[in-house]
């Protein structure tokens, strides 16, 4: 029985790639895994799968009191070493700078044999790792790039073009040790039944996802669908809106635009997403991991039957561009959206369907045979 500890510091709910992952490893033969991550700050009903324990403490971001928040820093680096102490794993899997640490620490002072095992939800430029917040993350990733880079037997990144960018900040690292690892939702969400389009009713347009002025095209969508009232709807599901945005769409108290606030259970989107055609991406795309992004989202609406609009600038989302068969995903510019496009939107409809092949049963398998056979 190969015994995995898997180390996401950053809360688990936020993150269905990491839950995915875990539903799938609970049902491996020949495997067992222990997890550590922290609590949300969402109110977000914890995650939980049978048969994989999982610890969580406090994350020192979310709490305010500097006697308390440091604590809680202590509690987030010590408490998973001794997790793995205690549990004496074959392999580490850690996700993000944010977990180094610990690993570190416990390949490097106490199991040099335990093999650790690397995934990025995000590309980080080295820049990015000066801003504001990240002193503590920053001296986490030197670790990284100083030892653990060396010593790990897997790096991934979400897509190529985010490991090429990798690639080129840390040209040392072996190139068999580099892979991709795309972040897509379960099979089961393409075994829906999905409804017929009705060519006479209005466009359904779904987003679900963070909002701000600053980093999504939220007003951009928001004041087409205030200009067509007769002939699209939009449903915002987000629980994670800045609070500007929040009051903005609040404030508008129209027909076509509904808000959920609370946004939706990640297990329910497949059933709910089924009453719309299209949904929407609405990422700005303000530095490389953004420009270079194929969000959750595109494959999410995929595996629901949805075509999608994504932002000409996310070149992330480029190589599954098609307007030949539906599911569909197509290019807009969200500055300058041109009523023709809700006439193109509507057409799809008499496109030929096929069901997104993107799931994460088969996206994951080369790391967890990769799990199963290293000793």
């Amino acid at each position: 029985m190969k015994r995995v500890f898997v180390l996401h510091i950053l809360p688990l709910e936020f993150y269905p790639p990491v839950t995915n992952f875990l539903n799938i490893l609970s049902k491996e033969p020949g495997v067992a895994a222990k997890v550590y991550s922290t609590h949300n700050n969402k109110d977000r009903r914890e995650y939980f799968v049978p048969g994989i324990k999982i610890f969580r403490s406090n994350y020192p971001s979310y709490i305010k009191r500097k006697s308390e928040k440091l604590w809680a820093f202590l509690v987030m680096v010590v408490g998973p070493l001794l997790q793995m102490l205690l549990y004496k794993p074959h392999s580490v899997l850690y996700y993000e700078p944010h977990s180094a640490f610990s690993v570190y620490l416990y390949k490097k002072f106490f199991n040099r044999k335990v093999n650790v095992f690397i995934h990025y939800h995000e590309y980080y430029s080295p820049e990015e790792f000066l801003g504001e917040g990240m002193s503590w993350v920053n001296y986490f990733h030197k670790k990284e790039v100083a030892f653990l880079y060396k010593k790990a037997v897997w790096i991934s990144q979400t897509n190529t073009s985010r490991l090429s960018y990798f690639k080129k900040d840390h040209p040392d690292i072996e190139k068999e040790k580099l892979r991709t690892l795309a972040n897509y939702p379960p099979k089961s969400w393409s075994n829906i039944n999905f409804k017929e389009e009705n060519p006479l009713s209005k466009l359904r347009l779904l987003y679900i996802g963070a909002l701000s002025f600053e980093n999504t095209y939220i007003k951009e969508i928001l004041d087409f669908v205030l200009k067509h009232p007769t002939k699209v709807t939009l449903d915002i599901y987000s629980f994670n809106t800045k609070k500007e945005v929040s009051s903005y769409i609040k404030a508008m108290s129209v027909e076509n635009i509904t808000y959920y606030d609370k946004g939706i259970d990640y297990n329910r989107i497949p059933e709910m997403a089924v009453n719309y055609d299209v949904g929407l991406v609405l990422y700005k795309g303000h530095n490389l991991n953004y420009i270079y992004n194929a969000p959750n989202k595109l494959f999410e609406y995929l595996a629901c039957g949805l075509s999608v609009w994504v932002p000409k600038n996310l070149l992330g989302c480029a190589p599954y561009l098609n307007d030949s068969t539906k599911p569909a995903v197509i290019q807009v510019d969200y500055v300058g959206l041109p009523q023709e496009l809700l006439l193109k939107s509507k057409a799809l409809a008499d496109l030929p369907f096929y069901s997104s092949p993107y799931n994460d049963e088969d996206e994951l398998k080369t790391i967890i045979t990769f799990l199963k056979q290293v000793s």
